[in-house]
């Protein structure tokens, strides 16, 4: 499977970068990785799948990403939100997203199915209110959702690819393999 990735926009001496955390290569192993530019127009003829990963907001990332999106939703190919990009696509498909206390730079369960994760925690924001139509898959102690479905389009607000053991949820590991 041919899955775009995503980049955050870093800034050195003056100058704009695109970046990819190494990580990604180890966990999507198996699958050809797409790096994606910033800047538009956005090419998804040759994607499966894309993944709109974690990192800061950037403007010009954040049009982007809208765009790709918007492209993959019209052909109906699966998108995925890591953190960041779940933020993104909550709000771009109708749900909100409002600032948290105590989840940057720690670990928290999450519960899917009865079953508890622990997961990595590196965001300021979390889900209020999930996209209209989605079904919650994980939720953390406090009852916040970290991880919803809503068709082929999914989102996860922890890092899987910086876990030692990564673990997504099971319908969204199909979007990865179909």
């Amino acid at each position: 499977m041919r899955i775009g990735l995503t980049q955050r926009v870093l800034l050195h001496q003056g100058r704009a970068y695109d970046s990819l955390e190494h990580s990604w290569y180890e966990f999507l192993q198996g699958h050809t990785l797409i790096p994606i530019a910033n800047r538009l127009p956005v090419d998804i003829t040759d994607l499966d799948a894309l993944i709109i990963t974690g990192g800061d907001d950037h403007p010009v990332r954040n049009q982007v990403e809208h765009e790709l999106a918007s492209c993959m939703f019209s052909r109906n190919l699966p998108v995925i939100g890591i953190c960041h990009g779940c933020q993104l696509l909550t709000e771009k498909l109708g749900g909100t997203v409002v600032p948290v206390d105590g989840h940057m730079d720690s670990y928290h369960a999450v519960t899917y199915y009865e079953q508890q994760h622990l997961v990595n925690s590196y965001h300021k924001l979390r889900i209020e209110q999930t996209p209209p139509g989605a079904t919650v898959l994980a939720h953390d102690p406090d009852g916040y959702v970290e991880s919803w479905i809503l068709g082929r389009t999914a989102g996860v607000m922890w890092h899987p690819e910086r876990q030692q053991q990564p673990w997504i949820p099971n319908e969204i590991e199909l979007l990865l393999t179909r």
